[in-house]
This record gives C-alpha cells, sequence and structure tokens, in this order.
C-alpha cells in the first residue's frame, strides 16, 4: 500500500497506540473523580497539556483539549468571536476566501447573524492578498483575523512575519490561526509569539482520531462553547478523551523532534514528484510557495475521480480535494478561489506526504504517475 493521503488523516504511529492502549486500560478512570484512581488520570491529563504547551510555547492553562479540529474552529468562530466584532464595537471580521469548510461555514454563519465579514482574495499562486489585509486594517475597526495556516487542498503558505508586521499598530486585533495543515513540516511558524489562537487536530499528525487542540493565549475573552459538567477549565464540557489526549501529546512530541530532517526529506520528495508529473504534461498548482508536504496536479479534461481510481488500480492512494468535500463532490474551492477554471479544477487531484513516507512509496508513485497519465493520454487521443 502506498498513501499519499495524509492531509486527509495520517496512520497512527505505533508507539502512539501503545500509549493510547495502555492509558485506556489503565487510567480508565473519570479525571473528574475525587478518588485516587481519578487524581491519577487527572495528573496524566495535566502532563500531557504541559507537555503540549512546552512545545507550542504556551502556558499550560492556555490549553484546551477538544474532540476534533472541527469542534476548535467552530468555538473560535461561533463563541469567540462574537465578543470580538459585535454590540457597539460594530468591528468586523477578516478571513481568507479558502479557508477549510469548518470555518467558512461558521464565518457564514456569522454573517448570516449580521455580523460584519471580509474576505480576503487569493491570488493565481494561492497567496493571500496581504495590501487588500493592509487596507482594511487602515480602513475600518477589526475585531479578529482568521487564517489557515497551510492550505489543506493546495498547500499554500501563510505569511506570518508579514501579517504580524502588518498587525503591530493593532494590538487589538485578536489573530487565530488554522494550524492543522502545520503540522508536518510548519510547526516553527506557528510559534510566533503575535498569534493568539491555534487550532490542531490530532489525526493529521500521527495520532488517532478524536483529539483538537485550542491553545489560546490570556489575553483572549475565552467562552465556552460547550455547557454541562465544567471540565477544560470550564470552557469545555465532556469528560476528557484521556487515552487520546495523551497519545496526541505524545505524537507532538514525536513530530516536533522530527522538524528538521522530515522538512528536508520532503523537499526532495517534492521535488521528484513535481518534475514527473511536468514530465507528463500534468498542470501544477502553486509548485513552489507551498508546504513541502502537499502537491495539487490536474491532467484536464479527465476527472479528478477518474484520476484517483486510476492511481488506486496501482495501489497508490490519494485523493481529489479534502476529505471534508470529496465524497460530497463538491468543486475544489481553493482553486475556484485561485481563479483557476472549472474545467481544470475539476480534474485537480492532491497528493499529500507525511514525516514518515518512504523512498519506496515515492518510488512506486513515480512509476505509477508514468502509467497512468500515459494510459489517460491514449484514451484522450482515441
Amino acid at each position: 500500500m502506498n498513501y499519499f493521503d495524509h492531509s486527509a488523516t495520517t496512520q497512527p504511529l505505533p508507539e502512539v497506540m501503545g500509549t493510547y492502549q495502555q492509558v485506556a486500560t489503565q487510567f480508565f478512570a473519570n479525571p473528574s473523580s475525587a478518588h485516587e484512581l481519578g487524581q491519577r488520570a487527572r495528573q496524566l491529563l495535566e502532563q500531557a497539556r504541559k507537555q503540549v504547551a512546552e512545545i507550542l510555547s504556551y502556558r499550560s492553562d492556555e490549553i484546551y483539549f477538544a474532540s476534533s479540529g472541527t469542534e476548535v474552529n467552530n468555538w473560535v468562530i461561533k463563541a469567540i468571536a462574537p465578543s470580538y466584532i459585535s454590540g457597539a464595537k460594530k468591528a468586523t471580521l477578516i478571513t481568507t476566501s479558502y479557508e477549510h469548510p469548518s470555518i467558512r461555514e461558521s464565518v457564514q454563519y456569522l454573517q448570516s447573524s449580521g455580523h460584519s465579514i471580509e474576505y480576503l482574495p487569493i491570488d493565481y499562486s494561492g497567496a493571500c492578498d496581504y495590501e487588500t489585509l493592509e487596507k482594511l486594517l487602515t480602513d475600518k475597526p477589526i475585531g479578529m483575523l482568521s487564517t489557515m495556516g497551510v492550505n489543506n487542498e493546495v498547500g499554500s503558505l501563510l505569511d506570518f512575519d508579514r501579517i504580524a508586521k502588518l498587525l503591530e499598530p493593532y494590538p487589538q486585533v485578536i489573530w487565530h490561526v488554522d494550524a492543522v495543515q502545520c503540522l508536518t513540516t510548519q510547526l516553527d511558524s506557528i510559534l510566533h509569539p503575535r498569534i493568539d489562537m491555534l487550532t490542531l487536530s490530532g489525526h493529521k499528525f500521527h495520532s488517532g482520531r478524536g483529539t483538537g487542540i485550542l491553545a489560546c493565549r490570556q489575553r483572549v475573552n475565552l467562552l465556552p462553547f460547550l455547557d454541562g459538567g465544567g471540565q477544560e477549565m470550564g470552557m469545555r464540557s465532556s469528560t476528557e478523551n484521556l487515552a487520546s489526549i495523551v497519545a496526541t501529546a505524545k505524537a507532538l512530541r514525536l513530530t516536533a523532534e522530527r522538524q528538521a530532517v522530515a522538512k528536508a526529506t520532503l523537499v526532495q520528495f517534492k521535488d521528484q514528484i513535481i518534475h514527473q508529473l511536468s514530465q507528463y504534461g500534468w498542470q501544477l498548482f502553486n509548485p513552489t510557495h507551498s508546504s513541502e508536504h502537499i502537491i495539487c496536479a490536474a491532467l484536464p479534461p479527465i476527472p479528478g475521480e477518474v484520476l484517483v481510481h486510476a492511481f488506486e488500480e496501482n495501489e497508490i492512494y490519494l485523493s481529489t480535494t479534502s476529505a471534508c468535500s470529496s465524497r460530497k463532490h463538491q468543486p475544489h474551492a481553493t482553486l475556484r478561489a485561485m481563479g483557476v477554471n472549472d474545467v481544470i479544477s475539476q480534474s485537480a487531484i492532491r497528493i499529500s506526504l507525511s514525516q514518515h513516507t518512504s523512498p519506496q512509496e515515492v518510488d512506486s508513485l513515480i512509476q505509477a504517475i508514468a502509467k497512468v497519465s500515459q494510459q489517460l493520454q491514449l484514451r484522450k487521443e482515441l
């Protein structure tokens, strides 16, 4: 099996799953229980919180665990953002036109409720329009900025330093970064001290599904999203998924330790793959200014779904758009925002690697690109 759909989900590491199993069987008590077993579970929970905080350069009491990145993004936009953009402030929330659906649809909900929203356009390379951001900051009161650190469909990289510079005269603006796709190679970028809130999701960096992380600075007016038992310092009620949280903390540590090596390796892999795609006439989107682990390409007019199944016949597993959109047969939202023609965007596929992608897997992919390209080009000619 040659798996190239890591942006959808990564395979949990054996050592991470070993930790999950150990915690699930030996620390099964509720961390909120007052007895000794509950307190042991509580101690383990706080150790995991401390480890995550240290890696992300936050305080322990600024780390909150949830069920997913989607939940965290909904929390940020629906529960926290309104306190910065409603009422007498009449401020605006700025986001980009290529955000993940969990941000995009949450923002649309706010907009339908009468809140002021501004969308930053992106150019044909997938880069954010920083000049428009500067103009918006100058022209009107801004309450919050929500941006995606690495785009999940084409891999576009956010210029963190440039945004931080633009925000210098506006310390009141709260900056949220959806960093779900950043962990493979861009962890250092999201440690920028100007960022106020981060969204992470464990299954994107070799933990299991079921744990999202909100890192939130003390200066943010944090409000709860789920009410009930008062877990997570009263901000996110629900009994904590302790085994998954501890496993995710371990996965984050292992991911951080591999950053430098993985980045160098994936640069080489990406160059090899892009070279092969170019050789066979594929159209590449943002091949140079994108994360090392995501490649987006098209072979128009062949539909992306046909391409996915052609690679699958060669035991190569990749995707069309994001996993959230592919099963719904939705258009490639990011390419549309980039101004790519629908005929071309409907042919797009996404190849996404991980820190643990092997040279053998890349060799298999390169061979499959040649085989699939030749077969489908011949079919077009017929």
